[in-house]
Formats: C-alpha cells, structure tokens, sequence
C-alpha cells in the first residue's frame, strides 16, 4: 500500500523550490562534479556559506549551486583570489545571510501567528512570489550602497605603506574610535519584565542605536541583544553617537538606562568584525561606566577637536583585565 502524499511537504518542497529559483535535483557529487571539483574540493566553501554536510545520496542542490561553485573555481584559476581568501568572502556572505533570512523568516511566521484564521501554505508560497524579487533588488541595494561608503571610509582609515609610521598588514586600520552600548542591568530586567517587554525594549534599543550610528556617518557593526558596537571616523562623532543614544526614549518601567566606552586607537578588521586593543579596551570602559553614563579612554579625549563642548570628568586610574592602569574619564553634555 502506498503512502498518500503529504499536502505539507508537498507545499514546503514547491515554496522551497520558488525560494532557491531551481529544483533541488543534484547530490553533492553531481554538484561538485558539474563545478569541476570533488566533494573534498567543494566542502569548503558549503561549509563557509553555512551548509549541513548531506549525505551521498540526497538531492541537495540546484543548478545554481553549480553555478555559484563555478565562478569561485573561476576567480582562483585565474589568480584574482586565493582560495583560503574565497573561503574567507563566502564565510562572510553566508554568516551574514544566514542572521539576515533568520529575521526576515522570524518576521514571516510572526505575521502566520497573528493571522486572524490559518494561512494555507500556497498562500504563503504566493506571496513569497510576489515580494522575494522587491527583496532581492533592496538587498543588492543595500549592500551596494554600504560598499561604496565602506570601500571610501577603509581606504582614509588605512595607511598607505610608506607614507605612514610603517608597513601594515592588510586590515590593519589607522586610529578609529570603536564603541559599546549595553543595557544596564538587562540580566536583572530579564527576570522582571515579560517576554513581549523584553522583546520591545531590545528591538527600540537596537532600532534606535542602528538609527543615530547611521545618522552620524558611522558604522554598526554588530548587536548583541542587550549590547551594540559600532566605529567611527573620530572622537568628536563617537562622542556626539553616545550621547544621542542617552537620549533614546526610555520605554517600560523601570526606564532603559545604557552604559557606553569609547576607545581610539588602531583596530584589527577582519570579516566585517574589529578586533585588537582598543576594541578590548572599550569593552572594559563600557563594563565600568555607570548606568546612563559614558566612559572614554586617554586617547578619546585627546582626539576631540572641542573638548570645551562636553563636561569632561576625570577618574582616578583603574585596573581594566587585560590591559593594564587606564586613566579614564567620563564624558556628557554641558548642563
């Protein structure tokens, strides 16, 4: 007796099959053997995209697939990328489209849970049709403005070999002020406030954040729930960045206070992330900084061209793990 088709998996293969643009009809051998590769040769850049290992016999990918394994054969063959720098930019396009399908899935099946009635599959596979080419043209939008902005602002950070204190090695950045921001206490307000507050005051502090770092010029580099980092050009705007976040409204009871550091100083990038000293050293400032306070390191305050515009406090030296005595101070608006 045959097994009568499930109507579910049926709708979840043809809306997977309208996602990907192609039917999934190739195992990972007949992949890699359509790109040119064996499946040793092709593992690492499925892996570095994200990719579950399948098993042999598991039609798992597309036409696409191929393509997509082609032309990275194609920038190695011809001498435009090594593949440990491939691997290293298909690590990065998938760490990054991974956390960006997860919001916009979390998105969808938060609008099926609040539906007044079920949402049969093929309306969802419908209008999946319908907005998936908007969402592939704002996507290269994006990402095609953020590149041109990027690409300018690295090449002013970094310094030219020669015309500097030294050669540097490539992402080595010259002096940029890095910055964290953290909800104050979150732990405790974690335990007092419901699922649906919480939910609410992380996603104001995070649009919020996002809004005034991009309003500024400068960079968010990434969330953490409860903490954002971000970089800028100079002092003066990582300042102007800190104090405008103080200003966020404050939603729920008790009030959202943040604790913010600033450090300047060479930062380390490395796959859209930064690294180094100074990010370690701003990290510690923010641990310090008293809720609704902000805390700068030497350096910062060196760097600000108006040190008259802000009420500058001075601490007495404090022991930061890991790095030694640092001379903060704290920094806000002129009452």
């Amino acid at each position: 007796m045959t097994d009568a088709p499930d109507p579910r998996a049926e709708a979840l293969a043809r809306l997977t099959a309208l996602v990907l643009a192609a039917p999934l009809e190739l195992t990972r051998e007949e992949a890699s053997a359509a790109a040119g590769l064996t499946v040793e040769q092709a593992r690492p850049y499925w892996r570095a995209m994200g990719f579950a290992d399948v098993g042999g016999e598991r039609l798992a990918f597309t036409r696409t697939d191929v393509a997509a394994l082609q032309l990275l054969v194609g920038w190695t063959r011809d001498g435009l990328l090594d593949e440990a720098r491939a691997v290293e930019i298909v690590r990065s396009l998938g760490q990054t489209a991974s956390r960006l399908a997860d919001w916009q899935v979390d998105t969808m099946a938060r609008i099926l849970a609040e539906a007044d009635e079920p949402v049969e599959m093929a309306r969802v596979g419908e209008g999946m049709a319908e907005v998936l080419p908007g969402l592939e043209s704002l996507l290269v939008h994006a990402w095609r403005r953020h590149l041109a902005a990027l690409a300018g602002r690295v090449l002013a950070m970094t310094e030219v070999p020669g015309q500097g204190e030294g050669i540097h090695e490539p992402g080595d950045l010259a002096a940029a002020t890095v910055g964290f921001a953290d909800i104050a206490g979150f732990t405790r307000l974690a335990r007092v406030l419901g699922e649906d507050e919480l939910s609410a005051m992380v996603e104001a502090f995070e649009t919020g954040a996002a809004d005034i770092v991009a309003g500024h010029g400068a960079r968010l580099v990434k969330t953490l729930g409860d903490e954002v980092m971000f970089v800028a050009e100079d002092p003066d705007t990582a300042v102007g960045i800190a104090l405008s976040m103080h200003a966020l409204p404050r939603a729920g009871d008790p009030p959202t206070r943040l604790r913010i550091g600033l450090a300047t100083g060479r930062l380390i990038s490395l796959m859209g992330d930064y690294y180094g000293e100074t990010v370690n050293r701003a990290s510690r400032l923010t641990a310090i900084a008293k809720p609704g306070g902000t805390m700068i390191d030497p350096a910062t305050e060196e760097g600000l061209g108006d040190p008259g515009a802000y009420l500058v406090r001075h601490h007495r030296p404090r022991a930061l793990r890991g790095i030694g005595l640092v001379r903060a101070a704290s920094v806000s608006r002129p009452r």
